[in-house]
C-alpha cells in the first residue's frame, strides 16, 4: 500500500508542509509471480511434429513404369538434379528455392495424366548424395505429401549415375 509521510520544510519566511508517497511493490510482485505461474501451468509445450513414412510390407519387390518415374539427386546449395525415367544421361537442375521442386513435380504429374489419363503411379526415387544436408532431405521427403504423391523410394546412388556425374561422390 502506499504511505503518505510528511515532512515540515522551512522556505524563506513561509512554514510548508511537503508530502512525500512510499509505494510498497511487494503485493505487485506477489501478483506477478501468481501470474508467470498460472501462464506456466496453463500453457501447452509446442509439439514434435514428424513426418510419417508410409513403408512397404515385407514381400516381393513392387515394380514401377520408367515412363511415370522422375529421380531426384540431391545436391549441395539446396540443389537438386532430376532425371525422368531412365535417362541418366539427361539431368536437369532445380532448387528448392522458389518451389523449383514442386513446381517439377507438378508439371511431371500433369504430364503423366495427359498421356495415360491418371496420374496415380506416379514414382519419384530420392538420392542424397554426400553433398547434400539432412535439411534438403526432409524438404524433398515434405514435398511427397504436398504433391500427393503416394510411390516414393529414399536410396542411394547407383554405380551408373556415380560414373556419369563423378561430382555426386
Amino acid at each position: 500500500m502506499a504511505e503518505i509521510i510528511s515532512n515540515k520544510a522551512v522556505k524563506g519566511k513561509n512554514k510548508r508542509k511537503v508530502l512525500s508517497t512510499r509505494v510498497d511493490l511487494t503485493p505487485m510482485v506477489d501478483l506477478g509471480f501468481l501470474l508467470i505461474t498460472f501462464f506456466i501451468i496453463t500453457t501447452t509445450l509446442s509439439q514434435q511434429h514428424a513426418l510419417k513414412l508410409n513403408l512397404p510390407v515385407d514381400g516381393p519387390p513392387t515394380t514401377a513404369a520408367v515412363s511415370k518415374t522422375v529421380t531426384l539427386i540431391l545436391k549441395d546449395n539446396n540443389s537438386v538434379d532430376y532425371y525422368n525415367g531412365n535417362d541418366v544421361d539427361k539431368v536437369t537442375t532445380v532448387t528448392f528455392k522458389d518451389n523449383g521442386v514442386r513446381n517439377m513435380l507438378i508439371n511431371k504429374k500433369k504430364a503423366i495424366k495427359q498421356t495415360f489419363g491418371t496420374d496415380t503411379g506416379t514414382t519419384v526415387i530420392i538420392k542424397p548424395t554426400s553433398l547434400s544436408t539432412y535439411h534438403n532431405v526432409v524438404a524433398a521427403l515434405n514435398e511427397m505429401p504436398v504433391n500427393n504423391i503416394r510411390k516414393y523410394v529414399l536410396t542411394d546412388l547407383s554405380k551408373e549415375e556415380v560414373k556419369l556425374h563423378p561430382e555426386y561422390q
